[in-house]
């Protein structure tokens, strides 16, 4: 009935895509923060910034929970430590901006937020590449993806 799902050798896939989008909506929503003067925009990126944040930990753990679906490969298990670096890198960021929104909330002045919004743009940029090892290692490699199942 889902072949997708068939195909799957781990969970990891499925949550991905959730940080990605919330971080970047997150970066967009700030930057029309920025550009508009609008609290009600910088309160929806915190909120995106939170979300994601938590969906980036439950991607980390479903990853480390997918390293065993990796083949042993020298040049695979390269690219794997290059995507896990850059993720957990991300992720980090990702919590230290959390703190730094949620310690900050009461006094965000124009100072902060713009500190806000470069660690946004730093976090999507760790992302960009990162989440390019990943895309790397599925669609160069086939890791993590049955090729064998069939309809």
């Amino acid at each position: 009935m889902l072949p997708g799902m068939k195909a799957l050798l781990n969970y990891h896939p499925l949550f991905v895509h959730f940080p990605i989008a919330l971080w970047c909506g997150a970066l967009f929503c700030e930057a029309l923060s920025a550009w508009r003067r609008s609290d009600e925009w910088h309160r929806t990126a915190v909120k995106m910034l939170y979300l994601g944040t938590v969906a980036g930990i439950v991607a980390a753990f479903t990853g480390w929970m997918a390293q065993k679906s990796v083949v042993p490969d020298r040049e695979v298990q390269d690219v794997l430590e290059d995507h896990e670096l850059l993720m957990l890198i991300t992720t980090s960021v990702a919590v230290a901006l959390c703190m730094f929104a949620y310690f900050m909330r009461q006094q965000f002045s124009a100072n902060a937020r713009r500190i806000f919004l470069i660690g946004l743009v730093v976090l999507c940029v760790l992302l960009v590449f990162g989440a390019d090892r990943g895309g790397f290692l599925v669609f160069h490699y086939g890791q993590s993806v049955d090729l064998t199942t069939t309809h």
